[in-house]
C-alpha cells in the first residue's frame, strides 16, 4: 500500500516538473532582441548589414549564436538611438521599449521637440497619427504616435516612432493642451491625422511596452483616419465633443477659456486663420 502511495507521488511529481519545464519561459538573448527589433520595422535578418552597417556581415547575422559576440556597447547603442527604443529593454532588464514623452501642460516644449526631430533629420517630413478612445470614460487617455523615416530598404521606408501621451480625452485642460499641440504640428506641415480605437487598444500601446513597427507598416497599419484632429483648433464643436459629459456646463465653459487662453499665447494657430471669435460667441452663450 505504501509503495503504491509513494508510487503515485512520484508520478504526480515527475508530471508537475514536465509541466513546469514545458511553461518555463526562456528569456529572449540581447541578439534575439536586437534582430527582433529590425524585423519590426520590416527589415529582415539578412537586410540588417546593408541597413544599419557597423561593418556586420550577413555571416555574423545567420543565427543569434554568431550574432551575439559582434554586438559592442557601440552597436547597441546606435541600435536604441536609430529605433528610438530604450537600451534598459535591449540588454532585457526592462520591458518598457519605448520611452515615452509628456506634452500636457507644455505646447512650447511639444513645438521644441518636432523643431529637433525636423534637425536632426531635414530630409524627411514627421507626421503622426492621434489615436482617440471610442469610449466616453472619463479616464480614457488619447496617445500622439509621431512617425518619422530614417531610411530605405530597396524603395520602401524605415520608421521611427515617438510616444507622446498623458492626454485624458474627456477632461478639458488635457483637451485644450491636445488641441494646441495639434494646431502646433499642422502650423509646421507635420501632419497628424485622427482615428478612434478602444481605450485597452490605446493602453497597450501608450507606455512604451509595445514594440511599435507594424513590421515596416508604419502608422498607416493602424488604419484610415477616421476624423481630422485639427479641426478641434478652429470649430467649436469639435472641441467640445465628448468634454466630461458628467459635468457638461462648467467643463465646457473652462474649456472655452482655456482654448481662448492657449489662442492668445499663439498655440492654436494651426494654418487656418483666426476662429477666436467662434468661441469666444459660443463662451457668451453660458455667461448670460
Amino acid at each position: 500500500m505504501l509503495g503504491e502511495v509513494v508510487s503515485g507521488i512520484s508520478i504526480w511529481d515527475r508530471l508537475f516538473k514536465l509541466w513546469k519545464n514545458r511553461n518555463k519561459i526562456e528569456p529572449e538573448s540581447v541578439a534575439a532582441r536586437f534582430v527582433r527589433l529590425f524585423e519590426g520595422h520590416g527589415i529582415h535578418r539578412n537586410q540588417i548589414p546593408r541597413f544599419f552597417g557597423f561593418d556586420l556581415t550577413i555571416a555574423d547575422v545567420k543565427d543569434d549564436e554568431t550574432l551575439l559576440p559582434k554586438l559592442s556597447e557601440e552597436i547597441l547603442d546606435a541600435a536604441c538611438d536609430m529605433f528610438a527604443v530604450r537600451r534598459e529593454w535591449l540588454d532585457g532588464a526592462e520591458s518598457q521599449i519605448h520611452p515615452y514623452h509628456n506634452f500636457y501642460k507644455y505646447p512650447e516644449k511639444f513645438k521644441k521637440f518636432l523643431e529637433e526631430l525636423t534637425v536632426k533629420n531635414p530630409e524627411e517630413q514627421v507626421v503622426g497619427v492621434l489615436i482617440v478612445p471610442e469610449e466616453d470614460d472619463w479616464d480614457a487617455v488619447a496617445l500622439i504616435i509621431l512617425q518619422e523615416t530614417i531610411g530605405y530598404i530597396g524603395d520602401k521606408p524605415v520608421y521611427r516612432f515617438h510616444l507622446c501621451n498623458n492626454w485624458r480625452f474627456s477632461y478639458w485642460k488635457a483637451r485644450a493642451y491636445l488641441t494646441a499641440c495639434i494646431a502646433i504640428a499642422w502650423k509646421r506641415d507635420n501632419y497628424i491625422h485622427g482615428i478612434y480605437k478602444p481605450k485597452q487598444f490605446i493602453n497597450e500601446l501608450a507606455y512604451g511596452e509595445t514594440l511599435l513597427g507594424w513590421k515596416g507598416e508604419g502608422m498607416w497599419d493602424l488604419g484610415h483616419k477616421n476624423f481630422d484632429p485639427e479641426y478641434m483648433a478652429i470649430r467649436v464643436d469639435d472641441f467640445l465633443k465628448n468634454i466630461e459629459p458628467e459635468h457638461k456646463q462648467v467643463d465646457i465653459i473652462e474649456g472655452l477659456k482655456y482654448w481662448l487662453r492657449l489662442n492668445d499665447e499663439g498655440f492654436m494657430d494651426c494654418g487656418y486663420g483666426d476662429h477666436r471669435k467662434d468661441f469666444e460667441a459660443e463662451l457668451a452663450k453660458y455667461s448670460t
